[in-house]
């Protein structure tokens, strides 16, 4: 599992994934997920808070990675680097699951995977996602929405939901109870 983190990365957001699938988890007795963060920003990363942030990967792992995740994308005023776009189709294109938190959704709609799909972001820029990307079928009144191998969720506790729907999907209903009741 590869998270894409860029410079401006949400901590909360970061938080959720490293909590859900990158802890260890002996106990549950089951292969864990292989958590890994990279970034086509060069590092340090400034992170919410003033918290600097080192990934501890090079892109490339994009190429291998069965799940991608995308916490967030803090500039809605830009587009995500080509680089980033063309990694990220193509890992779709090779059949990993790609996962979005919060406005991470703008960056699978600029990459043109949410085309004709329905998906969310959190309310407040939910606006700005369907105006920029009409393509999309933006619904801001759900918390998450799974489209296939694209699931999105709506804002920052939506991401908690969405992870353990993952683990769920995974692991099945024990796991996922389980790490919601340590989390």
């Amino acid at each position: 599992m590869a998270v894409l983190l860029c410079d401006g990365v949400a901590l909360f957001e970061f938080g959720i994934v490293a909590e859900v699938f990158g802890l260890r988890r002996p106990e549950l007795g089951v292969p864990w997920y292989d958590m890994v963060t990279v970034s086509f920003d060069p590092p340090p990363l400034k992170a919410t808070g003033g918290v600097r942030v080192l990934p501890s990967h090079s892109v490339r792992m994009l190429a291998r990675a069965g799940t991608i995740v995308i916490p967030n994308w803090p500039r809605l005023d830009e587009v995500p680097p080509p680089d980033m776009l063309d990694a990220v189709r193509a890992a779709y294109k090779r059949g990993a699951r790609l996962l979005s938190i919060c406005s991470g959704a703008f960056v699978l709609a600029a990459a043109g995977l949410l085309d004709g799909r329905r998906a969310t972001t959190h309310w407040m820029h939910a606006g700005k996602l369907a105006q920029r990307y009409p393509k999309v079928h933006v619904d801001p009144s759900v918390l998450e929405v799974e489209s296939g191998r694209i699931f999105t969720a709506a804002g920052s506790a939506a991401g908690i939901d969405l992870g353990l729907h993952i683990v769920r999907h995974d692991y099945g209903s024990d796991i996922a109870n389980q790490v919601a009741r340590r989390m």
